[in-house]
């Protein structure tokens, strides 16, 4: 699922108060602290609900659910259809709901097959902290707005083809490092031998192929090309104020100009980038 604008606001508010902390400690108070429960009204008591709430508040959630908490927190949830089986960035995740519950955000994905995952929540050691926590077992209730999908958002890439072009393909090696040292004699020779080489590294395009060996099985093999281009590289987004299309038909026009007797192609398509 991707994530949307909603779920990035409400852990950016959480993350605004990293480091708060209570003052005196073990009070469930002081100045940051008290900022946090004015949502629920629940001064100076356990506040890691409170912070989820405020939260969610402060990233934009329209439709939430404010409570100072754990059970009340997971009751709501269930009442409104929000505990959900996994949870998004910006679930509030809810371990033993009750007088020795707790909650925080949940923010992404450690390592999904342990459950353990990156949350950020408050009242832990007196502070507003980030963790890594083991999430299984616990409560995920997820506001609606967190689950909408963002708008679609599409790029143009362009580049060209050049149908006459015949690269040159130089062995198939078994080795990166036998295709490495093919690589260096080409473009440095061998005095010794009196192999001359090329000099221009940025003439070599590596690539691996799979072919059958002489038994039949698929084997990977490492080569390298040189020589003309059949497609140019995709130029994409803006450079010193040139947009891609008027870079592709600069850049076309300069190679056109090396090749002659070759039509070069212009080409495009549309990319979704979310």
């Amino acid at each position: 699922m991707a994530i949307n604008a909603k779920q990035e606001a409400v852990i950016a508010a959480a993350r605004r108060d990293l480091g708060c902390s209570e003052d005196p400690p073990r009070s469930n108070g002081g100045r940051c602290v008290l900022a946090l429960q004015g949502i629920t009204g629940a001064l100076w008591q356990a506040w890691c609900a409170s912070a989820v709430s405020t939260w969610w508040q402060r990233g934009g959630l329209e439709n939430r659910i404010v409570t100072a908490g754990t059970a009340a927190l997971v009751e709501e949830g269930r009442r409104r259809g929000w505990l959900t089986r996994e949870p998004v960035m910006g679930s509030a995740v809810v371990w033993r709901p009750g007088p020795s519950g707790h909650t925080e955000l949940f923010i992404d994905w450690i390592d999904k097959s342990r459950g353990l995952a990156r949350t950020i929540g408050g009242n832990t050691g007196d502070m507003v902290r980030e963790h890594a926590r083991d999430v299984r077992g616990a409560y995920f209730v997820t506001p609606p707005e967190l689950l909408e999908q963002p708008k679609p958002v599409y790029e143009n890439r362009y580049w060209w083809e050049d149908p006459k072009a015949e690269p040159v393909r130089h062995g198939l090696y078994a080795t990166l490092a036998s295709r490495e040292n093919a690589i260096d004699l080409w473009v440095d020779g061998n005095p010794r031998t009196g192999l001359k080489g090329h000099g221009n590294r940025g003439h070599v395009r590596r690539g691996k192929l799979t072919v059958r060996d002489a038994k039949g099985r698929l084997v990977p093999r490492f080569t390298f090309w040189t020589g003309q281009r059949k497609i140019s590289p995709e130029f994409r987004g803006v450079v010193r104020g040139m947009g891609p299309k008027a870079r592709r038909d600069a850049n076309m026009r300069k190679v056109a100009a090396q090749r002659p007797g070759h039509t070069l192609r212009p080409r495009s398509k549309r990319v979704r980038v979310n």
